[in-house]
């Protein structure tokens, strides 16, 4: 049988369109595939529309919140109308951060 790397090595393919880096290491003989994701920029437009929506009334801010591709993927892929809606509300009742409208409460 053949012998794997005597070295660990690590490749970084860098971060796609959805904010998804993905690394490859190697490892003797197993290769580990590395997904992560930054929420950081997600966060802080949310954060920043938050700001710009304070002191409105329910109805005047344009955004309830912000669902990174990442997350609203399997969202979308949901048929039901209502099992949709359903998910976009547990989606922020589970995280608040990416509200952009406080007043809005799943």
């Amino acid at each position: 049988m053949a012998e794997g790397f005597t070295e660990n090595a690590t490749v970084d393919e860098g971060v796609n369109e959805n904010g998804i880096r993905t690394q490859l290491h190697f490892e003797g003989d197993d290769l580990i595939v590395q997904k992560t994701f930054d929420a950081a920029p997600h966060l802080a437009h949310a954060a920043h529309a938050r700001e710009q929506t304070q002191g409105l009334k329910w109805g005047e801010g344009r955004f309830v919140g912000h669902i990174p591709a990442i997350y609203y993927a399997p969202i979308a892929a949901i048929k039901d109308p209502e099992q949709r809606a359903k998910a976009v509300r547990l989606f922020f009742s589970e995280n608040p951060a990416f509200r952009m409208f406080d007043k809005y409460k799943p």
